[in-house]
């Protein structure tokens, strides 16, 4: 059982690493199985999960997430991530600000097969919409 908890926190690694910090979307389907369910964004699949993404590269280009702390047991995973970044670009009505950015977030996955098969995530927006207007971190 902990062979299997090492190889699903590599996947996550990976999944961190290479969509969220190096923005490879192409590689979405070597992380997540076909039918797997979102429950973060919408719409509530692949194309919602890449979107959000895209969005991220678009507002914070050097964004970084950093993988805090990570637990995985049986087929689940959960990560506490501090996403860095730059804001250099208008979001949910917020002009660029040039605002270093520092947020906390969770995500949990279940896994099967080497794939994930559910995905949760949750970012403190407030936070990060009052760093964005040049508010100080909590």
């Amino acid at each position: 059982m902990q062979e299997q908890a090492k190889a699903n926190k590599a996947i996550i690694r990976g999944y961190i690493e290479e969509i969220w910090n190096r923005g490879l979307i192409e590689r979405f389907g070597n992380f997540f199985a076909a039918d797997y369910q979102e429950a973060a964004y919408s719409p509530a699949s692949s194309e919602g999960h890449c979107a959000m993404v895209a969005v991220q590269k678009r507002i914070m280009p050097d964004a970084v997430w950093t993988i805090e702390r990570m637990a995985a047991e049986d087929d689940g995973v959960i990560c506490e991530l501090t996403l860095r970044g730059t804001h250099q670009a208008a979001f949910k009505g917020v002009e660029p600000s040039g605002n270093p950015i520092r947020v906390r977030a969770y995500r949990t996955f279940v896994l099967k097969d080497g794939k994930i098969v559910h995905h949760s995530a949750l970012l403190d927006t407030a936070e990060l919409l009052k760093q964005m207007q040049g508010q100080q971190a909590a």
